[in-house]
């Protein structure tokens, strides 16, 4: 169901679903829409209050998404040419690797929405988003070294971290300028 509240003089609408869940849970998706669930004994005036109290946070990042989406994306490859790059740089980067003993991975391609690679590392698999075509090339070293160093370190520790410096110590300016991607627009 969709519930609207009035919040600074503007109307701010959810999409209400009652469920069996412990908590008043809120999401917002890039298309602008936000959602609630909430459990069904909780009386609609309380999940009201709540979106309320939420509003600031609500109305910051739908102004973000509307930001992000007017944002025109420059290609710098096509698709074909995206897998040759990563490729080619998975192939130059792959020595180091192997001198720490890991075995080489199977590469994979394919659109994601929520990030630009990942490792599998119980398979051997490192997958890469075609949507890096968006990316310059410093972007796109800097995921393949962020999905390899997974190989060395499995999870975000600080551990994780170091080792990524010692190959890619600009690892920070790449990542900002990734978040500056719309990935949503490319999909």
């Amino acid at each position: 169901m969709i519930r609207t509240v009035t919040y600074n003089g503007n109307e701010l609408s959810y999409e209400l679903t009652l469920k069996n869940v412990k908590n008043i849970n809120l999401r917002i998706k890039p298309n602008a829409t936000v959602f609630v669930s909430a459990n069904r004994g909780i009386p609609l005036k309380i999940i009201d209050e709540f979106v309320l109290s939420r509003a600031d946070f609500i109305t910051k990042a739908l102004k973000n998404y509307k930001d992000k989406s007017e944002q025109v994306n420059k290609k710098y490859f096509n698709e074909d040419e995206i897998k040759d790059v990563i490729l080619k740089l998975c192939k130059n980067i792959y020595p180091y690797f192997e001198s720490r003993g890991i075995e080489h991975p199977k590469i994979k391609f394919r659109k994601m929405v929520s990030r630009w690679g990942s490792c599998n590392i119980t398979k051997k698999v490192l997958t890469f988003n075609i949507n890096l075509m968006y990316a310059p090339a410093g972007c796109i070293e800097y995921v393949v070294l962020h999905e390899f160093t997974h190989f060395l370190q499995p999870n975000h520790s600080s551990k994780f971290y170091e080792e990524l410096e010692k190959i890619c110590p600009d690892w920070k300016k790449w990542r900002k300028c990734l978040k500056e991607i719309n990935l949503y627009e490319n999909m």
